[in-house]
């Protein structure tokens, strides 16, 4: 009599359960991600103002968080991107040219 042959297919692995989100919408977490990104990109055109030279001694230093910055924008964008956000109409400069720098219309004579 042949013995039985046993299955040794792993078992597949169980998916692991996501916190559940009671009062942020979809939206509310792309808005989220976007508020980030804009902090960073913040962040990183203050640090690009203070470049330093090749040549100084704390060039190293700063290379090194121009491009942890630079790291999270992108890592943020991914998310944003993966969770469906687009970039399309995020700037309207249709807007910008109809207001000045006061949000004021600009054909307004009054």
């Amino acid at each position: 009599m042949a013995d039985k042959v046993e299955d040794n297919k792993p078992e597949p692995k169980k998916k692991k359960k996501e916190f559940e989100y009671k009062l942020h919408s979809h939206t509310d977490k792309l808005s989220m991600l976007l508020e980030m990104m804009y902090e960073l990109e913040a962040a990183l055109f203050a640090h690009n103002i203070n470049m330093l030279d090749k040549d100084h001694s704390q060039y190293g230093e700063w290379l090194e968080r121009k491009n942890d910055i630079e790291n999270e924008i992108n890592r943020m964008r991914f998310i944003y991107e993966k969770l469906g956000g687009a970039w399309e109409n995020l700037q309207d400069d249709d807007w910008e040219e109809v207001v000045d720098e006061y949000g004021e219309p600009l054909n307004d004579t009054d």
